[in-house]
């Protein structure tokens, strides 16, 4: 029998991945409608809430069926956020599966939210021993998105071994606030990747930047799709 717990999606799409540790890995984009933040510089406002964009109301089978038709080996769930849904039960065999998160939800927890426009998302708690082999990329929110730091989860996070971090920085000031963040919550420096915030070519290429990125020991993240394609949808 088909499971009957529902899936939000705002769209799917392949493309290459542009940031983090996989950079470059041609993927299958499965896009989640719904977050539980409003980060100021955020590229996919469409994702937030019911009148923020068109999304689709899928069961799992239907979102299993477009993993399983794809060609593509890399399967990136992103958003809005990703673990606001029952992950473990779209895995389709033979697929590397990712997920691109703002890590203010422990997912071995069962969820219950209701958002501003009173839209309500509840799952179980997912199963560890399928999410284990996802490649969490974590982003938490610095001081520049307007947003504030979910301390418990990101203690769980820094505590797992299939978690790496990306951060979003603008400035020498974002950088400092990085590494404060990780003695703070003991993350691992070389599980840290440092991406550069912007929608268009020009925000991309700040040298200096990248220099002290790599000065203090950190992974730089490129952010491909944008230098490519700027904000275009899709890509």
């Amino acid at each position: 029998m088909e499971a009957k717990e529902t899936y939000y999606l705002s769209e799917y799409f392949s493309s290459i991945q542009g940031e983090g540790n996989y950079a470059g890995a041609l993927s299958l984009f499965l896009r989640f409608h719904f977050c539980n933040l409003t980060c100021s510089w955020c590229d996919s406002k469409y994702t937030w809430n019911l009148k923020s964009g068109k999304f689709k109301t899928l069961l799992q089978n239907d979102l299993r069926n477009i993993i399983s038709e794809s060609t593509n080996y890399h399967v990136i769930f992103t958003g809005g956020e990703p673990s606001l849904y029952s992950l473990d039960k779209l895995v389709v065999p033979g697929k590397k599966y990712h997920v691109e998160s703002n890590g203010t939800i422990i997912p071995t927890e069962p969820l219950d939210i209701v958002f501003g426009d009173q839209h309500r998302i509840t799952r179980a708690a997912m199963d560890e021993n399928i999410i284990k082999t996802f490649n969490w990329v974590i982003s938490p929110k610095l001081s520049n998105s307007r947003q504030r730091l979910n301390e418990l989860s990101l203690r769980f996070w820094a505590g797992k071994e299939y978690s790496v971090f990306k951060f979003v920085i603008r400035n020498m000031a974002d950088l400092v606030e990085v590494t404060e963040t990780i003695q703070q919550f003991a993350i691992d420096r070389k599980k840290v990747y440092i991406a550069l915030e912007g929608q268009t070519l020009e925000s991309q290429i700040k040298p200096e930047l990248v220099d002290s990125i790599m000065e203090q020991g950190y992974n730089f993240s490129p952010r491909l799709h944008v230098m490519l394609w700027g904000a275009k949808r899709g890509k």
